[in-house]
């Protein structure tokens, strides 16, 4: 296994995050109602999955990837970054009402 593509897995991880997060932004500032497409919840309803798993398996995979490689500052960063979204989105949801 080639040492990047353990951290190159988790920044795609963190990329898949932040697009279903911003999807989630669009969709609540657009005009449009999704509610009246067929199947739109259990849709929804991966999209949340997705985003809820999503820091704490990049988290996984950089933290792997520190272990193999613990020099390279990359993987320090994609570390922070993967913890940031993590608690940052653990923040997002104790601050809202709509749980």
């Amino acid at each position: 296994m080639v040492k990047a593509s353990l951290r190159t897995a988790s920044i795609s991880c963190l990329a898949i995050w932040a697009a279903v997060w911003l999807l989630f932004l669009l969709m609540r500032v657009s005009p449009l109602d999704i509610r009246s497409i067929p199947g739109i919840g259990m849709v929804m309803l991966v999209a949340l999955g997705i985003a809820l798993s999503a820091p704490i398996v990049a988290t996984g995979l950089a933290g792997a990837a520190l272990v193999r490689q613990p020099r390279a500052p990359l993987n320090w960063l994609t570390l922070g970054f993967a913890i940031a979204a993590f608690f940052g989105q653990g923040l997002l949801f104790l601050i809202t009402r709509w749980l």
